[in-house]
Order: structure tokens, then sequence, then C-alpha cells
């Protein structure tokens, strides 16, 4: 069963949906976002690709940046995003 917010070892992972969501109460929130990594989860690890990262040097439209990386990113095995704060 899948599960919609996985932590491991200190880290947070958000599916999908969870990862849109709560980009909204950061946007309401108004909370700087530095970064979002898009990750395939296995059981031992996490894994990802530099086309699977983003960061942001500045806060100028960073909640509707990050919606459109995680909708396009978010695909297939690459179904959990760590935010990066």
């Amino acid at each position: 069963m899948r599960k919609a917010i996985i932590d491991r070892h200190g880290t947070t992972y958000r599916d999908k949906q969870e990862s849109l969501d709560y980009l909204d109460q950061l946007a309401l929130s108004e909370k700087p976002l530095y970064g979002i990594e898009v990750v395939r989860l296995s059981a031992k690890k996490a894994e990802t690709t530099m086309y699977k990262t983003v960061w942001f040097t500045t806060q100028d439209g960073v909640y509707a940046i990050a919606r459109s990386f995680l909708k396009e990113q978010m695909v297939g095995v690459w179904n959990y995003a760590e935010f990066k704060f």
C-alpha cells in the first residue's frame, strides 16, 4: 500500500498529491522554499537525478514554479518529493 508521507532517517518524502497540498500550505504561510528533489524510493534508498532537482535562488514566484515542476517531474517511478528549507 502506498503512503502519502514517508519518513526515513529524519527525511520526509511526500507523494504527488500530498506535495501539491503541502505546497499550498507553504504558500499560505509564506514559508521560504529553497529547493525540491523528486525521488524514486526503493526499500533501501532514495534515488534522484539532476533533472529531478530544482533549487530556487529567489522567492519571486517560487510557489508557481514549484507547482509546475512537481506536476511535470512526478511521473512514473518518480513519485515522492523532498522539500528543502
